[in-house]
């Protein structure tokens, strides 16, 4: 059984996955898996600190990398 949660402001029923989000530092950009609570549509999701880790470590990345780029 597929867990699941009411969004508290759309009122949509949310279910537990994984989804691609691309994470953007200036020109550069990364695709990470990030889990989460989204509803069937690509609207509103929920993701709490955990979740957001690789999003979180793949921007602090693109960060080192676009000063590593700069002239």
């Amino acid at each position: 059984m597929t867990e699941t949660r009411i969004h508290p402001e759309t009122g949509k029923i949310l279910r537990r996955a994984t989804r691609a989000h691309t994470v953007r530092f200036g020109a550069i950009e990364r695709v990470v898996q990030a889990p989460g609570w989204y509803p069937e549509d690509d609207s509103d999701s929920l993701h709490s600190g955990a979740d957001l880790a690789k999003a979180d470590q793949a921007f602090s990345e693109l960060q080192v990398a676009s000063v590593e780029q700069a002239p």
